[in-house]
């Protein structure tokens, strides 16, 4: 029973999975906010050089 109350206590919760990736998190809307400004601009240059 010792084993199994030790090996538990090792776990990792869920609160402190969240709390590690949460700066992850944040980057990874950085990046898909400065993927969205950097497409807008190659479309924006490609129907430009179209038209």
């Amino acid at each position: 029973m010792r084993a199994i109350g030790t090996a538990q206590d090792d776990l990792v919760k869920k609160a402190d999975l969240e709390q590690a990736l949460a700066p992850i998190r944040t980057d990874l809307t950085l990046l898909k906010w400065m993927i969205g400004a950097v497409l807008a601009g190659i479309v924006s240059l490609i129907i430009k050089a179209l038209l």
